[in-house]
């Protein structure tokens, strides 16, 4: 068996760092050739650095197809100079793209190990070697076909049997954890192979209908398809079609293999290369930031034995968290100043962006996402530096798969100031050009967890972005245990409060600012900001995001060393000082048990110092019985927050006005008020 095979075969290659991630998606839109993508340029690589500043795209000219040379200096890339990965491998792009030919001995190696961080432009560096091999292999079928028809030449021939073969094998197969990462990849092939007649790209993901796939697959050719691990292996499993093509290919790549597998796709990976061609008739390259135990015993077991290993991974940077990225965290005394200090946080970096901030706000479950989009989106627009200008998007697992490839894609564009609301669903991978903070609210699942998301800011060695992280009193154990050498500082609450009144007074008199006038006095309301967000929540809203952070941290309490018990009371403190209840919810004697908590009866009390705060919210607090509650709250087995006659309609005008289609959603974007009591 190939889990059994994998112990003790780890010599191969030297010990390195670790990875981290996880999940499955098909959209297949066949690529019109002369299609130019309508939403925008491909993102930007990272400019050369001394190293590779001399290594041109178009020193490449008499190893790759004019065509791919074109696509990449001209449109739609526009390149000029390689990064450090792109310079290792494109070179050798002439030898591994040549075909598998048993009777040649002593050939170079073919198989490759590549060790590149994301936002490097290694997605590049594997797909034109894919497009070239591809070329050639239809190349040399269609020759044969030719030859063993008894003939010299025959044009009409090669032509037809070349159509054949590309409708027939799979050229390239490139794995990939993720949905958005599998569409980024589909789409930068599309976009690579713009030039080349009758290309086409494949994708295969989940959460489309398996027989819409198929028709697609079907209809054209064959020449790469992307997909994730569960998705693939289901069409493996049931489709003939599927496993006959696949049985063709002659080159695999694995794109974040560390994520994958960390993620928990090594049975699917077993499942799939079971139907494909053995090593060296098959080539591999894998793509890993880390090299884990896991990669490298993947590796023994999937690439040839004389493979060739390239690390683009300086020594200096070995750390998953770019030194230059500074990190604060701040511990705020009690919930109500939780939602203030990430408006300051925010407001901070639209003045130190003024124009250009782009930001990403983790929480830790859905509803929390849900109610902190809501929250950012209603009053964001009277408080924040930028206030209506400001861009608000959410992405959690509550929305389609359509609407949150449709919002990666939007906040990836995005040059504008914009906030994307995330849970984890997020995916790795997925490269967001330009962030410049990231603000992760409450603590990760772990320190990997908490490493991925601060990488999102900074990347590409460009310089600027900064991590914080908000924690309430109950969370500190994390940092203390948790992120151990990882060069995060503490920040206290007040110090941040005057640092963000003193920036202010200065931003108001900068003849380069944007956004609102006399921002220092707008800060003042944020004193009263917390009673007023009390006020607007609806009861039931703020009971289901009370049960999922519990649900959350009770499954936290060993990195964060406390017992369940003292997580209970302080979820039951944010119910009531932030989400305005005047009790804790209740929770029964067999969900206590569940959950691991004392059966003792609860105090219904929260901190002292907040009782004054709850006594002005009840008296401020009006309940018109008019008013529906939750109305705006989505249903709890919604999908998306899309009314469905809404949705169906704009996707079918999309499809029917865009004939020019990528891979990118159809659906359309409808932000929500989640939470808020009386927003029509």
């Amino acid at each position: 068996m190939f889990l059994s095979s994998l112990v003790g075969t780890a010599s191969k290659i030297p010990l390195e760092v670790k990875g981290v991630i996880r999940s499955s998606y098909v959209s297949v839109v066949p690529r019109r050739h002369s299609s130019v993508l309508a939403r925008g340029q491909p993102a930007p690589l990272e400019q050369p650095n001394e190293e590779s500043a001399r290594k041109l795209f178009t020193s490449l000219q008499d190893g790759i197809s004019s065509d791919t040379l074109r696509a990449i200096t001209k449109k739609p890339y526009n390149f000029t100079y390689m990064s450090p990965v792109q310079a290792e491998v494109l070179p050798l792009v002439s030898q591994l793209a040549e075909p598998f030919n048993p009777s040649i001995i002593n050939v170079p190696p073919r198989d490759l190990l590549v060790r590149a961080k994301t936002g490097t432009g290694k997605t590049l560096a594997f797909l034109v070697p894919a497009i070239e091999a591809r070329l050639k292999a239809l190349d040399a079928a269609a020759k044969k076909a030719v030859q063993d028809s008894g003939l010299v030449t025959d044009r009409r021939l090669y032509e037809k049997a070349k159509k054949h073969f590309a409708r027939e094998a799979v050229g390239t197969l490139i794995l990939s954890p993720t949905r958005e990462l599998a569409t980024q990849i589909a789409n930068e092939a599309l976009q690579l192979s713009s030039h080349h007649r009758d290309f086409e790209v494949r994708l295969f993901i989940g959460a489309m209908s398996k027989a819409v796939q198929m028709k697609e697959y079907m209809k054209g050719t064959r020449d790469i398809v992307v997909a994730t691990p569960g998705r693939l292996r289901d069409l493996l499993e049931s489709e003939p079609e599927i496993r006959h093509g696949l049985s063709f290919t002659r080159q695999l790549i694995f794109d974040e293999a560390d994520t994958m597998l960390d993620m928990g796709f090594r049975p699917d990976i077993e499942a799939i290369m079971k139907y494909l061609p053995p090593t060296p008739e098959r080539q591999t390259f894998m793509f890993s930031a880390t090299l884990p135990r896991a990669v490298r015993q993947v590796v023994n077991i999937a690439l040839a034995d004389d493979y060739r290993y390239i690390n683009c991974v300086k020594e200096e940077d070995d750390s998953p968290v770019h030194a230059h990225i500074p990190q604060y965290h701040t511990v705020v005394p009690s919930p109500p100043h939780q939602i203030p200090h990430v408006l300051r946080l925010i407001a901070h970096d639209q003045m130190a962006n003024p124009g250009r901030s782009k930001i990403m706000v983790f929480l830790p479950t859905t509803k929390m996402t849900q109610l902190f989009a809501t929250i950012l989106r209603y009053f964001g627009r009277n408080v924040l530096t930028e206030g209506s200008k400001t861009n608000v998007l959410e992405i959690h697992s509550k929305r389609t798969q359509a609407s949150r490839t449709a919002t990666s894609d939007i906040f990836r564009r995005a040059t504008g100031p914009t906030i994307l609301v995330t849970s984890d669903v997020s995916a790795r991978g997925v490269d967001y050009p330009g962030v410049t903070r990231v603000i992760q609210v409450g603590v990760p699942a772990s320190g990997e967890q908490y490493i991925h998301r601060v990488g999102r800011t900074g990347r590409s060695n460009s310089s600027g972005g900064r991590g914080d992280l908000v924690i309430l009193p109950f969370e500190v154990g994390f940092v203390s245990h948790q992120l151990t050498g990882i060069p995060i500082k503490p920040i206290t609450m007040s110090d941040f409060k005057s640092q963000v009144a003193g920036f202010a007074r200065e931003f108001d008199q900068s003849p380069s600012r944007t956004g609102c006038k006399a921002f220092a006095s707008v800060l003042e309301e944020y004193e009263h900001l917390q009673e007023d967000i009390a006020m607007r929540l609806d009861e039931e809203a703020v009971k289901e995001t009370f049960m999922s952070i519990l649900g959350y941290y009770i499954g936290q309490t060993g990195s964060l060393r406390v017992s369940p018990d003292t997580i209970l009371k302080a979820c039951g403190e944010w119910a009531m000082e932030v989400g305005g209840l005047r009790a804790p919810p209740h929770l029964s004697a067999s969900m206590k048990q569940k959950l691991g908590l004392s059966s003792e009866k609860r105090s219904d009390t929260g901190r002292n110092s907040s009782g004054a705060f709850r006594q002005r919210r009840d008296q401020r607090r009006q309940t018109p019985q008019d008013v529906k509650r939750g109305q705006e709250w989505p249903r709890r087995r919604s999908e998306s927050p899309m009314r469905a006659d809404e949705d169906s309609s704009r996707s079918e005008d999309v499809i029917h006005r865009s004939p020019r289609r990528d891979f990118r959603s159809q659906g359309f974007l409808q932000e929500g008020s989640f939470g808020i009591r009386g927003q029509a």
